[in-house]
């Protein structure tokens, strides 16, 4: 399961960039770059997939970061969090900002949950949903994180082409957006869940709950395999609670 987390994170923060002309992704032997061409740590990723990483390697990634005056923020697992990327990232006086719980749940093992608020939830399909769901997602920061918003403006049609097998679900509450999530795939048999956000004038009413056991359902119901997920530590019980066990750790660092 620990593979099949790091697999689907690298596919999520490069697979939209990378069919972006307006973006760019960069590989090297021990780390992946994004360049969404904004100033937005949410999409300028700088991802260590190999606990080997040297002094030189992050330099040329750290400057390009710095000298296109982008926000970047830097992701890696426990298991690649070697002494060696340690001793690196204090060169850089690099230090942890946050730390999430990677998590799987085989979905052979999941019973689906009925809920008749299910029928508030809609899948985006049109340009204008997709901009109400980026709504919902900037809205997490205050003021709103308008490069949030200019990420999906950029990147809509590939979001929206089917053939690329994202969906993208809003929870609606008496008219209102309220909840949002992304379902991602890495092939026929893994799904991620990502951008799990609730608006916080809606919390604590279930709607993040529901909107989980109808992806659930969902993923269930088109033959994923496996779900996974990057857990924060206000909704872990809640993934516990349907069945999601935790397998290691990914940690931010800037």
């Amino acid at each position: 399961m620990k593979s099949l987390i790091s697999q689907n994170f690298q596919l999520h923060a490069t697979r939209i960039p990378t069919l972006s002309e307006r973006m760019k992704v960069v590989e090297s032997q021990h780390l992946i770059y994004v360049d969404s061409g904004l100033s937005c740590d949410t999409f300028n990723i700088l991802y260590i997939n190999n606990p080997e990483l040297s002094e030189r390697e992050l330099s040329k990634a750290l400057d390009h970061y710095q000298n296109n005056n982008l926000d970047y923020c830097i992701w890696i697992s426990k298991e690649n969090l070697s002494s060696q990327v340690q001793k690196v990232f204090k060169a850089f006086w690099i230090e942890e900002q946050a730390s999430e719980v990677g998590m799987g749940l085989d979905l052979t093992d999941y019973q689906p949950i009925f809920d008749e608020r299910h029928k508030n939830i809609q899948l985006v399909t049109t340009k204008e949903q997709l901009e109400t769901y980026a709504r919902v997602i900037a809205e997490n920061w205050s003021p709103p994180d308008q490069n949030v918003i200019r990420y999906y403006d950029i990147t809509a049609s590939h979001y929206l082409n089917d053939a690329n097998k994202i969906e993208l679900l809003i929870y609606n509450h008496e008219g209102q957006p309220a909840s949002c999530v992304e379902l991602f795939p890495t092939d026929e048999d893994t799904i991620g869940f990502y951008g799990f956000a609730t608006l916080e004038k809606f919390r604590g009413q279930g709607i993040g709950t529901t909107l989980l056991t109808f992806a659930l359902n969902k993923a269930k119901e088109s033959g994923y395999k496996n779900a996974i997920l990057q857990g924060t530590e206000d909704g872990l019980n809640i993934y516990k609670k349907m069945g999601f066990k935790d397998y290691t750790m990914y940690y931010e660092f800037a």
